[in-house]
């Protein structure tokens, strides 16, 4: 009888080392984000990728998709690049990517970045680029919850542009979200 209060304060610390060890960790997760980054080349861009994204086969060479490889989140990213090309206006084209995706999104919880909110970056100061981002959580063809983050980056001279996207469960976009958001935030030219 006399251990058990031992114990159950030894549990209690343990617990609580646990706990403070995995703040640290997740404290820590983008010094190694930035540090192991993979650079990928995709048609005019390079993207620096987190190293546990794990690439996924698709049909086509204007397509990557990523997902991860170290755990079972239901995660994935997307990149498609279309040479076709659009003059549409941009928000147009990108509510109409988001209506192909039968995507429906909360109007509390989601936010719209227009043009002029990306003024800073490689892509944006080139002066070739124009883009637009929409996140929050949403529902899939009436019926699937998720958390969706997209952008829509348009060359200006061509009407090419590339289409990412993170789609996730709704708690699972608040792990692979922000990875995401900063891949796209350093998101650099492979042809200047």
């Amino acid at each position: 009888m006399i251990w058990r209060p031992w114990i159950e304060w030894f549990s209690l610390l343990l617990i609580m080392g646990f706990g403070g060890y995995t703040m640290w960790v997740i404290k820590n997760e983008k010094k190694i984000y930035l540090e192991n980054a993979r650079e990928i080349h995709f048609k005019l861009f390079k993207l620096f990728v987190p190293s546990w994204w794990g690439d996924v086969a698709t049909e086509s060479s204007n397509e990557l998709c990523f997902k991860r490889v170290d755990t079972r989140y239901d995660w994935e990213a997307r990149f498609q690049w279309n040479e076709q090309g659009n003059k549409k206006d941009l928000i147009e084209l990108f509510k109409d990517h988001i209506h192909d995706r039968k995507i429906l999104f909360d109007e509390e919880t989601s936010i719209i970045y227009n043009p002029s909110d990306f003024k800073t970056g490689p892509i944006i100061s080139s002066g070739r680029f124009e883009i637009v981002r929409l996140e929050g959580t949403a529902t899939a063809d009436r019926q699937d919850r998720l958390y969706y983050d997209a952008f829509l980056i348009r060359e200006k001279k061509t009407g090419a542009f590339l289409y990412a996207e993170s789609r996730s469960s709704v708690l699972n976009g608040l792990v692979e979200g922000p990875y995401f958001e900063e891949v796209m935030l350093r998101l650099d030219l492979l042809i200047t």
